[in-house]
């Protein structure tokens, strides 16, 4: 484990990030990297006294990736790894081609040509940051959501909105995303453009038609981590921050 290297962001001082900004990231790629496997067990005592800070960051960091679903916490186990069986990921995909497909298709009739280059604008900007390969998966996971959320927003359905977003865990795209090749990438990038061009047509069948197909292709790429781990990268042993007798729960008191 190395601690995430200082840059600037914001909020904080330039050349500068807060503790708890740091461990979030360290433990977020060491997570999506598979530096730790399902359901393991991460603690604030060892996870200190690895990055060498103090428990109080180490909490906020495990709350923000419990929220982003990379972590579930429990009260008497503390945080564990969140993952998902091919099953599991399967049903999201499918759930979010359904939904989302729809609200493409209503973001085209409601959509007006300033929401149309925004759209576009982040298009862009996802294009620019893809490179090749993709290096920055937790940034443009992000960016990714946010362009979904955009058109879920226009579709002007609330609890259609409501419902995809409760689905798209930053974990989950994460943990997708890390799986695609090059190819895989250039794909995605292509859906987002054709999506954008068929809601600035008002094309509502074609932009549903779309964000159907795009959703489920993924469906091929990411098969769960229970039963499909990615060969590539297995968790190594001895990991700091795993279960030990010594350790104590996250209800512990800072140090």
């Amino acid at each position: 484990m190395k601690l995430a290297d200082e840059k600037t962001t914001r909020g904080a001082p330039r050349g500068r990030k807060t503790a708890s900004l740091r461990v979030y990231e360290t433990l977020r790629d060491d997570i999506a990297g598979g530096q730790y496997s399902v359901g393991e067990r991460l603690t604030e005592g060892a996870l200190a006294d690895a990055l060498k800070v103090s428990r109080t960051p180490v909490r906020e960091a495990l709350r923000r990736l419990a929220s982003e679903g990379f972590v579930t916490l429990s009260p008497h186990a503390g945080a564990l790894v969140k993952g998902w069986s091919a099953q599991d990921a399967r049903d999201v995909f499918e759930t979010r081609a359904i939904i989302e497909s729809e609200a493409a298709a209503r973001a085209a009739r409601n959509a007006t040509a300033r929401d149309v280059e925004e759209l576009d604008a982040l298009a862009r900007r996802m294009e620019q940051a893809a490179g090749a390969p993709l290096r920055d998966v937790a940034g443009y996971s992000e960016m990714n959501r946010d362009f979904h959320a955009r058109i879920l927003r226009l579709s002007g359905n609330q609890r259609l909105e409501e419902i995809a977003l409760n689905l798209m865990d930053l974990g989950f795209l994460v943990r997708s995303y890390r799986l695609f090749e090059q190819e895989d990438v250039e794909r995605s990038l292509s859906d987002h453009r054709q999506l954008v061009k068929a809601i600035g047509a008002g094309e509502a069948a074609w932009a549903g038609a779309v964000m159907r197909a795009h959703v489920l292709a993924t469906t091929r790429i990411f098969k769960g981590t229970h039963d499909a781990p990615d060969p590539h990268e297995p968790a190594p042993h001895g990991k700091a921050g795993r279960d030990s007798s010594n350790d104590v729960s996250l209800k512990d008191n800072d140090r």
